[in-house]
């Protein structure tokens, strides 16, 4: 069971990387071409289905009722959910940094800051697809045998 599950994790960190790439994709759309305020493409995108709307949500209240930074607010909700998201620190410092440019330039500015972190994650997208391609079948074998093993030993 145990290689089942770590190989589902690897999976999941797949899934995730993809789901900010689109987030990244909506909340640059918002800011760019529908020219709203960092604050209420980040309460438009929070109307959505998916993961990431929970998170915009949660960056919007943060920043409204603390008056924190854009960066703090975007820091302290990427630690709220750092236990749902199947991420390697890579991804986390690109996330974390991101935050923190958000708001401060002009839309140029974070239309190109999105860009680079939606190719930066892209590149660990595929990282993650090799290590994934390299250990699932491993962490399935091993999960088996370990099983089997553990029958063989309480008979």
């Amino acid at each position: 069971m145990a290689g089942f599950a770590f190989s589902r994790r690897l999976t999941e960190r797949i899934e995730n990387i993809r789901q900010i790439q689109a987030f990244l994709m909506e909340l640059e759309n918002e800011i760019v071409y529908i020219n709203r305020p960092l604050g209420q493409a980040l309460l438009a995108i929070s109307h959505k289905k998916g993961m990431m709307s929970s998170f915009a949500k949660r960056v919007f209240e943060i920043q409204n009722n603390t008056k924190l930074s854009t960066g703090k607010a975007w820091e302290k909700s990427l630690d709220e959910f750092r236990a749902q998201w199947v991420l390697h620190q890579e991804e986390w410092d690109l996330m974390i940094s991101m935050g923190y440019v958000l708001g401060k330039t002009n839309r140029a500015g974070q239309k190109s800051c999105i860009e680079l972190v939606r190719s930066k994650l892209g590149i660990q997208e595929k990282k993650a697809e090799n290590d994934r391609a390299q250990k699932e079948k491993l962490y399935k074998s091993l999960g088996v045998l370990g099983g089997i093993a553990t029958v063989l030993v309480l008979i």
